[in-house]
C-alpha cells in the first residue's frame, strides 16, 4: 500500500511538470461513431472517501471518456469526498479517520493528474475537496446551476452522497432548477445522504435519470483491463494504476480481485446520447473502443 501511495504522489509531481506536453498529446480527439453528445454542461460529484474506493479508479476513466469524446469543455464542476460525515456512513463497512484522510490525499493527487493528462478542462476552475472546502464546492456547483438554461441544461453526475448537490440546489435560483438533470446509477448513492434524502433532491424540481446499476458491466475481474496494463500511454497507464490502487485499498472486501469503474458508466451513457439512446450497459471493452479506437 505504501508503495502505491508513493506512486500516486510522485506521479502527480511528474504530471504537473509535464502537463503542457501531455495536454498537447491529447488535444486532438478521435472521431467516434458511437459518440452522440447531448446539449448542456456537466458537473461531476464523487465521494471516494466513503468505505468503497471505486471512485479512485472510476474518475480517471470518466475524465478520459470526456476527453476522447471531445467534451472536455463541457465539464464545469468536479468535486470529491462528498461524504460530508463519513464516520456515520450507512453502509455495512466503515472507514476510520486515518484511512479517510489518506483517501482525500489520493483523490486530490490522482484526479489532478487525470485533469492534466486528459485536459485541458478549460471550464473547470479547480478540483474541490468537499471535506476540506465544503462551502467553496457548494458555491461552485451553485454557480453552474445558476448558469444553466433551457438550451444549455446542467447534467449532474451523482457518483456519491447527494448532500453537496442538495446544498447547491438549496442555494440556487429557484427558476434555474428546472434546467438541472441529475444522473444516478445506484440507490446506494441516492439513499446515503446525511442531510438530504433523495426525495428532497427531487423536490427541488430537477429532472431525474436513473440508468441502472453500472456495476453489472463495469465491476469486473482484473483481466478485463489487461489491454491497459503496461501501456506506454500516460493516460491509460494512469487509469490502470488507479484501478489497481482501488483494488488493493483493503477497506471493503468486495473489491478484492476486481477493477471497478462503475461510476464512469454514467459518463459513457451521457457521451453516447444520454436520454436520447445513451448506452446503459458499458463494459471495459466499450471503454477500450473509446479510449483506444485504433486498437481493433
Amino acid at each position: 500500500m505504501k508503495s502505491l501511495i508513493n506512486l500516486v504522489v510522485a506521479g502527480f509531481a511528474l504530471s504537473a511538470c509535464n502537463s503542457a506536453s501531455i495536454i498537447n498529446k491529447h488535444s486532438e480527439s478521435s472521431t467516434l461513431e458511437h459518440v452522440n453528445l447531448p446539449s448542456g454542461t456537466l458537473a461531476v460529484v464523487i465521494d471516494g472517501n466513503s468505505p468503497d474506493p471505486d471512485d479512485i479508479g472510476a474518475t480517471p476513466v470518466l475524465l478520459a471518456l470526456l476527453d476522447k469524446a471531445g467534451a472536455a469543455d463541457r465539464l464545469v464542476h468536479i468535486s470529491h469526498s462528498c461524504d460530508l460525515d463519513p464516520f456515520r456512513n450507512k453502509a455495512r463497512y466503515q472507514i476510520d479517520p486515518e484511512n479517510e484522510s489518506r483517501r482525500q490525499r489520493v483523490l486530490d493527487s490522482s484526479i489532478n493528474r487525470a485533469l492534466n493528462v486528459f485536459g485541458p478542462f478549460e471550464n473547470v476552475e479547480k478540483l474541490f475537496n468537499c471535506r476540506a472546502e465544503q462551502q467553496a464546492a457548494i458555491e461552485d456547483l451553485t454557480l453552474a446551476i445558476n448558469n444553466s438554461t433551457a438550451d444549455e441544461p446542467l447534467w449532474i453526475i451523482e457518483a456519491g452522497e447527494p448532500d453537496v448537490i442538495g446544498y447547491a440546489l438549496q442555494e440556487s435560483e429557484v427558476s434555474k432548477r428546472q434546467y438541472v438533470k441529475v444522473v444516478s446509477h445506484h440507490p446506494a448513492n441516492d439513499n446515503s445522504g446525511d442531510y438530504f434524502t433523495w426525495q428532497q433532491i427531487l423536490d427541488f424540481g430537477v429532472e431525474e435519470h436513473q440508468i441502472g446499476d453500472q456495476n453489472v458491466g463495469l465491476q469486473t475481474p482484473i483481466n478485463a483491463w489487461d489491454w491497459a496494463k503496461d501501456s506506454k500511454d500516460d493516460g491509460i497507464s494512469l487509469i490502470y494504476e488507479m484501478l489497481e490502487y482501488a483494488e488493493q485499498d483493503g477497506i471493503v472486501p468486495f473489491q478484492a480481485g476486481k477493477f471497478d469503474s462503475s461510476d464512469a458508466g454514467m459518463i459513457y451513457w451521457w457521451i453516447t446520447g444520454a436520454n436520447n439512446g445513451g448506452d446503459k450497459h458499458a463494459t471495459p471493452e466499450d471503454i477500450k473502443l473509446t479510449l483506444k479506437p485504433n486498437s481493433y
